[in-house]
């Protein structure tokens, strides 16, 4: 037995020295930055805003001038024969019914043009450009998002390896004592003093001590694994202040709350603009039948040279225009159903921002519940773990003096652990809501990880 408590407490060693090797404490703000530096999620949103940014300035771009130099060259044959024709020249006179006959075989020729076009009206093209913006938005909104969730995971995910790494040093404390319990009741046993059923329950409960120590570790190896592919770094975190006090936690009213969520919830903005997303979607597929005006410029030079029929020919033509396009579309019934998925796309996009309004709303109601009932049931529990204590205290001497059972002292040691566990467990939600709270209204940020803070040791 004490072979298998010792190899728990050198578990327990191993895992601290595996972390703790090239592990440093940092606070929730070195937390952060660092995740800030290495978090994929993190970092792919800020990449798809750089691209939201490109798409705004593609979307500027599409109501200015368009400019195209071309150039050509070729093999071509090219014969021309005109009858009736008139022909004069200075010092000859007037000659009707002339002939006029050219060929060019296998002769080469060359196009040089230059063309610039700017739409004067195309609302097919400023519903596009619309929606690049509006894509570019929801890029920019995706990463104030992406970076209050980032805030909430350290947050959060630090907390739990607190809580868990406290988790162990309770469990520990309840082996030792159970530990000591059994050497006493092993010794007493030998004397006839104690009965082996007693022995068999200590035994029993050193095991599930075991058990839970053991299930405690992993929970803890994990929580620091998460945090090490938050950070690229292995962190140790700090303990809860031993003298921590839930008078620190402000909460303010739930209407105050509700109203902050219902402008600045990072969700429900986002959904928001998904859903003007939509309904630009039906804009471009009705505009799509309007008419386009376009101004439209070109300069253009062509020149074949080569032999033919009648000997060395070459006929350059250049020619320059500048002139207004006007392109009326009749009928596309692709984009007239296309504008009729996309009302009922808009519908959805409408429906889904009302169904997470509503939940938001039931989340803060219910944090900010637990938040301000949650100081009074720390008092509670607190005055629970020292009620407790004193009745272990109390039990150890009776058993000492043999009016106790086992039983009792072992049922007094897990019941003054336990108080302790619910004490921690509460301690560590109220903090954790009061930044998930944050985080709903949609003003979280690196303040509320500074005032987490204050509840941490500084070991």
């Amino acid at each position: 037995m004490s072979r298998r408590i010792a190899a728990v407490a050198v578990q327990t060693a191993l895992i601290s020295a595996l972390w703790g090797a090239n592990a440093f404490a940092a606070d929730l703000v070195e937390v952060l930055q660092a995740a800030k530096g290495h978090d994929p999620e993190y970092l792919a949103a800020k990449s798809e805003q750089s691209a939201g940014g490109a798409r705004r300035s593609m979307g500027n771009s599409l109501l200015k001038p368009s400019v195209n130099f071309v150039a050509g060259a070729g093999v071509v044959n090219e014969n021309s024969s005109t009858a009736g024709a008139q022909f004069s020249a200075p010092n000859i006179g007037s000659f009707n019914n002339a002939n006029f006959n050219t060929s060019v075989n296998f002769g080469a020729r060359t196009r040089v043009a230059l063309q610039a076009s700017q739409p004067l009206y195309d609302r097919e093209i400023s519903v596009q450009r619309d929606q690049l913006q509006l894509s570019a938005d929801v890029s920019d909104m995706g990463m104030a998002s992406a970076d209050q969730a980032l805030i909430f995971r350290v947050a959060s995910g630090y907390f739990e390896a607190v809580k868990t790494r406290a988790i162990i040093n309770l469990l520990v404390q309840q082996q030792n004592a159970v530990s000591s319990t059994y050497s006493e009741i092993s010794k007493r046993q030998h004397l006839g003093d104690a009965s082996k059923i007693d022995l068999q329950l200590t035994a029993e409960k050193v095991e599930a001590t075991k058990a839970k120590l053991l299930n405690a570790q992993l929970a803890y190896n994990n929580d620091l694994l998460m945090l090490r592919e938050l950070t690229g770094q292995n962190i140790k975190v700090n303990s809860l202040d031993v003298n921590f006090s839930a008078d620190g936690v402000l909460t303010g009213s739930a209407a105050e709350w509700l109203a902050k969520a219902k402008q600045n919830n990072q969700q429900l903005k986002l959904l928001a603009l998904l859903e003007q997303v939509k309904k630009s979607e039906i804009e471009k597929y009705g505009s799509s039948l309007s008419p386009k005006v376009n101004l439209i410029a070109q300069l253009q030079r062509d020149q074949v040279n080569g032999s033919g029929d009648y000997g060395t020919a070459s006929n350059t033509t250049s020619s320059g225009s500048l002139g207004v396009q006007v392109s009326v579309p009749l009928t596309d019934g692709y984009r007239s159903a296309k504008k009729d998925e996309a009302f009922y796309l808009a519908e959805k996009a409408k429906l889904e921002y009302e169904q997470a309004s509503l939940r938001i709303e039931k989340e803060i109601n219910s944090i900010w519940f637990a938040l301000t009932t949650g100081r009074e049931r720390i008092e509670s529990l607190s005055r629970i773990v020292s009620l407790s204590k004193d009745r272990l205290e109390a039990t150890e001497k009776n058993h000492r003096q043999g009016s106790r059972t086992t039983m009792e002292l072992l049922g007094a040691q897990s019941d003054y652990i336990a108080s302790k566990l619910v004490l921690l467990e509460a301690q560590v939600n109220l903090i954790v809501n009061r930044v998930r709270l944050s985080s709903m209204a949609g003003e979280i940020s690196e303040q509320d990880l500074l005032l987490a803070n204050r509840f941490l040791s500084k070991n």
